[in-house]
């Protein structure tokens, strides 16, 4: 799976890192190559600049001023070669030329042996030093610096281009290992997802490297294995319970109706009728809880949804709850928005809105209201202003087995957990709050918090 946003993934944001750290590396690298190169040819410019002015004041000694300024002519006029140096100047004490190339004496201690980088007009930068040669004779000798900027500048090119190379090439090997990567990692994921979808028939491929993607691989195929196990475990003692229990409530419901038929005695008959009703309230009760079994077993599973309207489903479940309204004396109302839809199981909305107009109804007194309303997203709410549901109690009506005694309502306390559970496997959540009076209960789509 490859993701458009690469600071999204770990592997992209890892392949990011490395080419920053390669591209910090070479920068370094060529800041220390560049600082010794530079350190080095003005050391080596330097040097000979100081023994081109050693060898000018040996000639001077030995030949007197005429035939140093002689030897600064012949300089001048030849090619640098074997360290002689590109500018000279011999001037007298108070800086007026006597010979050499430059125009005027530079800003140069001659007594101080004084030595700097000038800038000439036209000719770029030179590296000088004066020195006094007697009283009223000093030299100033100057060596281009364009050799070395030329240098430098060929040194920056090579660490540019070398530079990209290495940088495209560790991206690049990057790149190709960590798709490698994400893609063992996409399959192993995958498997997770179908897993969550109630599919556990595709095991995750293991590439045998000997690697921990390899031992992580085995762990989830036996990890699913197991998931696979621990479902039909449940889902052959839920068949099993259910049949156990549910056969011999019907055989006994049968012999209570054989019985009746040959009872005569109106008391006698009451208390068969009785035993009947709790026989069917236990199988009642014995389905809801396996429905809310297998409801929380297959939350996140997509299988058995499909595009249903919400809107439809609704108005007809207000449809059959108008008439129990006008027997109640209650008054029902909806407004629903026509053409809401979603991915669900329609029978589960039909039982969750059934669910709550029932539990409204049963905790409305005659003379009340009950409102229905559905809005996109979809955002379904039953409300009623009945009795309400005490702050504590708001959370805990969605357990099994809680009832709310207000209004003398009887039940298993079964139907809003039954609700709770169809909704979560639709990917819904529903919550209840304070309607000031009453209760409202809202559904909609489940909440990561």
């Amino acid at each position: 799976m490859v993701l458009s946003n690469p600071f999204k993934s770990l592997f992209g944001r890892f392949s990011i890192w490395i080419a920053l750290v390669t591209a910090l590396v070479v920068l370094l690298l060529f800041l220390l190559a560049n600082g010794i190169v530079k350190a080095e040819t003005e050391r080596q410019i330097r040097s000979a600049v100081d023994t081109d002015i050693a060898g000018l004041a040996d000639i001077y000694v030995s030949g007197g001023q005429g035939e140093l300024a002689e030897r600064i002519r012949d300089r001048i006029a030849m090619t640098r070669t074997g360290g002689a140096s590109d500018y000279y100047l011999l001037a007298d004490g108070s800086g007026t030329p006597i010979e050499g190339n430059l125009a005027k004496w530079p800003a140069l201690s001659s007594e101080n042996s004084e030595a700097s980088v000038l800038s000439l007009a036209g000719k770029g930068q030179i590296f000088a030093r004066a020195t006094q040669l007697a009283p009223d004779l000093k030299l100033v000798v100057g060596w281009n610096l364009d050799s070395r900027e030329a240098l430098l500048v060929k040194l920056r090119i090579a660490f540019l281009v070398a530079g990209l190379a290495i940088v495209m090439l560790v991206v690049g090997l990057g790149f190709w290992s960590t798709r490698r990567l994400r893609g063992r990692l996409a399959s192993i994921n995958a498997a997770f997802r179908r897993v969550g979808q109630g599919q556990f028939d595709t095991p995750v491929d293991i590439d045998n490297r000997g690697d921990e993607l390899d031992e992580l691989s085995r762990h989830t195929n036996e990890m699913v294995s197991r998931v696979i196990n621990l479902v039909n475990a449940h889902k052959d003692i839920s068949d099993h319970t259910a049949h156990e229990l549910r056969t011999p409530l019907m055989h006994l419901d049968n012999r209570l109706v054989t019985a009746m038929n040959d009872i005569v005695e109106p008391d006698q008959k009451i208390g068969l009728i009785n035993a009947r009703t709790d026989i069917k309230n236990i199988i009642a009760l014995l389905d809801s809880l396996l429905d809310i079994a297998s409801s929380r077993a297959q939350k996140g599973d997509r299988t058995g949804l499909s595009e249903c309207d919400v809107s439809v489903i609704a108005e007809g479940i207000a449809e059959l709850f108008s008439e129990s309204a006008g027997d109640l004396g209650i008054d029902f109302s909806t407004d629903i928005t026509p053409g809401v839809s979603m991915m669900a199981n329609p029978a589960h909305l039909q039982r969750i809105l059934s669910n709550l107009l029932d539990n409204a109804f049963k905790y409305t007194p005659e003379g009340g209201t009950v409102k229905m309303m559905v809005r996109p997203g979809p955002t379904i709410t039953v409300s009623d202003n009945g009795p309400g549901i005490a702050d504590d109690m708001r959370t805990k009506v969605f357990e099994r087995f809680v009832r709310i005694d207000a209004g003398g309502a009887k039940g298993h306390g079964l139907g809003l957990a039954l609700s709770q559970a169809l909704a979560e496997r639709n990917g819904l959540f529903i919550r209840c709050y304070d309607a000031k009076p009453g209760a409202v209960f809202e559904i909609s789509p489940e909440r990561g918090d």
